[in-house]
């Protein structure tokens, strides 16, 4: 499935069980315009946040050319990160330089971003649309005193990574796209130790062949129901330290246990009945998951026992007030949900969002 505008992409199969249960639905909240970003953060596509409460966002930027067109813009702008300070400040963080970009194509795309145990900042840089044959990267953006200095490669050989998150000193990462197996999209999770995180000698991935005969550092794998091509996509983990995975193309969550050493236990479906996931966030003050839903225009909440409930949803718009715009993320910060709206449009009969365009927003949804 091909996206009219590129927004996105995005952005072990478990087993069903009888806590699995339809989203309920009681009276919605109501999303509120929180930031109208400039024309150069035009995609909003990922977040974290720092010890001080600061948050992150990655904007690859995929609406330059649809911007272009239409005369929003006069020249393409440089991806970037952007900051969201304490007090709802935003501004621009670090914009990526003719240095960053990948050798191959002269190109970068930072999709998902999490800090690490050493405080720089992990962001996956996809480029799967502009070169297929394993150029995407893990790059290290490394922080003094809150400010980016320098950027550095640390993993190589990725085909399609989407999200990063880390679990002491391991980084996970989301492979949205292994391999296409008869009728199943495959995709996983790959596990690099913070010790090979090095820029003088970045770990490489090796491209999955099949399930017998991978990279070591892959960690999990997924199969979907290749309507879309897209599987796994946004990662989180929870207070206890499981492993949710979105597998997006199945509008699903998964849930893997591991021991104390990082290792995989067991991998099961843990929630159901989404259109398309995508970016996911645990909160430690409701003890739940959030979630968006990149087609159906939707933010959920799940808890803990996979019940899903729907909190906010909208039809198509633009996001002038702070409607919902093809969420791709968001991240839980006290009593806000901090939503980015990627305006991603696919051509899929379940998008509700039809058309990439101003404005670019960041929105809010309060909770109780």
């Amino acid at each position: 499935m091909k996206p009219l505008y590129f927004a996105a992409a995005l952005l072990a199969t478990g087993f069903f069980n009888s806590a699995l249960a339809e989203p309920t639905k009681p009276e919605l909240l109501t999303p509120e315009l929180l930031v109208d970003l400039p024309n150069t953060f035009n995609s909003p596509a990922s977040s974290d946040m720092d010890k001080e409460g600061n948050i992150y966002i990655t904007s690859p930027n995929f609406h330059n050319d649809a911007l272009i067109k239409i005369g929003e813009m006069q020249t393409p702008a440089a991806p970037r990160i952007g900051m969201l300070d304490k007090n709802n400040n935003f501004s621009n963080w670090y914009t990526f330089t003719k240095q960053d970009m990948a050798p191959s194509t002269g190109k970068i795309a930072p999709m998902g971003i999490a800090f690490g145990p050493d405080g720089n900042a992990y962001v996956a840089d996809m480029q799967m649309w502009f070169d297929g044959s394993y150029k995407s990267r893990i790059l290290r953006i490394n922080v003094v005193n809150g400010k980016a200095v320098s950027t550095d490669v640390v993993v190589t050989g990725l085909l399609f990574p989407n999200a990063v998150v880390f679990k002491g000193d391991d980084l996970f990462i989301s492979e949205t796209v292994l391999k296409l197996e008869g009728t199943k999209q495959l995709s996983g999770v790959y596990k690099v130790g913070m010790s090979e995180l090095n820029d003088q000698k970045p770990a490489h991935i090796k491209p999955f062949l099949s399930t017998q005969n991978h990279d070591s550092h892959l960690f999990d794998t997924f199969a979907s129901n290749a309507t879309l091509k897209f599987g796994a996509n946004g990662l989180t983990f929870d207070g206890e330290g499981n492993l949710y995975t979105s597998i997006m193309e199945d509008g699903s969550v998964i849930k893997t246990t591991m021991n104390e050493r990082n290792e995989k236990v067991k991998t099961e479906l843990f929630a159901k009945g989404l259109v398309a996931t995508d970016g996911l966030k645990w909160d430690n003050r409701t003890n739940k998951i959030y979630i968006t839903d990149l087609f159906a225009n939707a933010i959920y909440s799940i808890d803990m026992q996979g019940k899903l409930e729907l909190l906010a949803q909208n039809g198509n718009t633009t996001g002038l007030h702070g409607e919902l715009d093809a969420p791709s993320e968001l991240i839980v910060r006290g009593k806000d949900i901090i939503i980015m709206n990627f305006d991603a449009v696919f051509d899929s009969p379940n998008m509700v969002n039809k058309k990439a365009d101003n404005p670019h927003t960041l929105s809010v949804i309060k909770l109780k």
